[in-house]
């Protein structure tokens, strides 16, 4: 095995990572105080020192989760990353019917993809889509928008958009942690670089676009070795 370090190709900027580190930490803390919430109540949480707690816990990772975006939407150049998640084309089609062999049977044979893939970009539209409706309805719920059905509609609304991002965020966590041969992922998002390898053979339309460019030709910070490249999410 070689110890010389492979080529690192500049995925993420750091304004990129501390906004996604901010968005998952506030949504963690609201997740885990949102589900002792959900499960011991809300009036008997009212009732006691330990329930005032986890409901101002619970509000501070719901401001955390909101606010980081805002901030990096006015601040950042790349403010309108999220709209990869709406854009589709052919190659998508072809991860979506090469995935379940892929992921069931083995094997290659996946199509090309940008810098996020198919199964990346699902994640990202459901965030977007049901972090809006969870934000809107918490937000409601939080300032007594509404009485009666009304708040119902939202408390139903606001659980549901909760559970549904919680499983994929549940996947999102196994593929890019836990998975044997997915840390690349990970790895980019904390230091900023990707092993061009994997960028290569998981992203090819992205790899070939910036290959070249001046910030992937110089001196790199080390990389760990990875040697097997299945598909992630």
């Amino acid at each position: 095995m070689s110890n010389r370090p492979k080529k690192l190709i500049r995925r993420y900027q750091l304004s990129d990572m501390l906004m996604h580190w901010s968005v998952a930490v506030g949504f963690v803390l609201a997740l885990i105080t949102g589900y002792l919430i959900f499960f011991q109540g809300t009036s008997s949480l009212l009732d006691h020192a330990a329930g005032h707690t986890v409901r101002l816990v619970h509000r501070i990772g719901a401001l955390l989760f909101v606010i980081a975006p805002i901030v990096y939407f006015i601040f950042s150049k790349r403010r309108f990353g999220f709209l990869t998640s709406f854009k589709w084309n052919k190659t998508d089609a072809g991860w979506l019917k090469a995935a379940p062999k892929h992921y069931f049977i083995g094997g290659d044979g996946m199509p090309p993809q940008a810098k996020y893939n198919t199964g990346q970009k699902m994640y990202y539209l459901i965030a977007v889509i049901f972090g809006f409706l969870l934000t809107v309805t918490g937000f409601a719920l939080w300032f007594d928008w509404f009485t009666g059905a009304a708040s119902l509609f939202m408390l139903v609304v606001h659980d549901i958009s909760a559970l549904v991002i919680t499983l994929f965020f549940g996947v999102h966590i196994y593929l890019t942690i836990f998975h044997p041969h997915e840390r690349a992922s990970f790895n980019a998002m904390v230091t900023g670089y990707m092993e061009a390898d994997y960028a290569a053979h998981h992203h090819e339309i992205w790899y070939n676009e910036v290959k070249d460019q001046p910030e992937n030709n110089g001196k790199q910070p080390p990389h760990k070795e990875q040697k097997s490249y299945p598909l992630n999410f």
